[in-house]
């Protein structure tokens, strides 16, 4: 049976990526600010996932706290990277796609926009493009499940949609104070930058036409379908 592990790239939820973890082969969702592979990779060891069986990195988007390890993961797991068309020059030129961060308060703004937008990291060349609104089947990789395209954090931001009622939505949402995951856990808010929020209504509708009961975020702990549902009213 499939489930969705919960990778920490910094406590308390902070910052997430996750682990599909099928019958046999897994799947890697997002990688983390640059330097995570290390952290990563240990608790894989912890969660008794050896590495050599994962089959897939996915990419949700074009933020260096998604992508970040993704050179240096690739390299170590030997499989291949996924990535919408949209945001794949974030991969090829290792620079975050600043133009998408627009903070939704000046806190975030002051505080957290300087770390995202300084410098570059390792370019990696994504080798699966998904196209437009294509849906991309994951049971070649050993996962029940598809990736959808959700647009509105960045233009080619990516969700996953899995046939256990489980769906890994990333950044269209966020849990908790601060950068999430720090306490009520229930609290549902706007994550720190969006591209275009009246696009995150579109996709959070998009995504509850599926019939999943259990979201996984970027920034925060899961939630539930009725606090999801809550959070889509509550946007735009």
């Amino acid at each position: 049976m499939q489930k969705v592990i919960q990778l920490a790239i910094a406590p308390l939820g902070m910052i997430n990526c996750f682990l599909i973890q099928g019958e046999k082969n897994h799947i890697l969702v997002d990688t983390g600010i640059p330097g995570s592979e290390a952290k990563i990779l240990k608790q894989l060891r912890d969660h008794n996932i050896n590495p050599e069986d994962i089959s897939l990195i996915i990419i949700s988007h074009g933020h260096v706290d998604h992508f970040g390890s993704v050179r240096a993961l690739k390299k170590i797991l030997r499989v291949p990277v996924l990535v919408h068309e949209l945001d794949k020059e974030a991969l090829e030129t290792g620079i975050g796609m600043t133009e998408t961060l627009n903070a939704t308060s000046k806190f975030w703004d002051i505080v957290l926009k300087p770390q995202l937008t300084k410098g570059k990291v390792g370019a990696c060349l994504p080798d699966i493009i998904v196209h437009g609104d294509e849906v991309f089947n994951l049971s070649h990789y050993g996962i029940n499940g598809n990736v959808i395209h959700t647009p509105g954090h960045t233009p080619g931001s990516l969700s996953v949609i899995l046939d256990n009622g489980d769906a890994i939505i990333m950044d269209l949402a966020s849990s908790g104070i601060l950068l999430g995951g720090i306490a009520f856990n229930n609290r549902m808010k706007h994550p720190p930058f969006h591209d275009n929020l009246e696009t995150v209504k579109k996709s959070l509708a998009y995504i509850l036409s599926f019939p999943a009961n259990r979201f996984f975020l970027g920034h925060g702990n899961p939630v539930s379908r009725q606090l999801l549902e809550k959070y889509m009213h509550m946007t735009g």
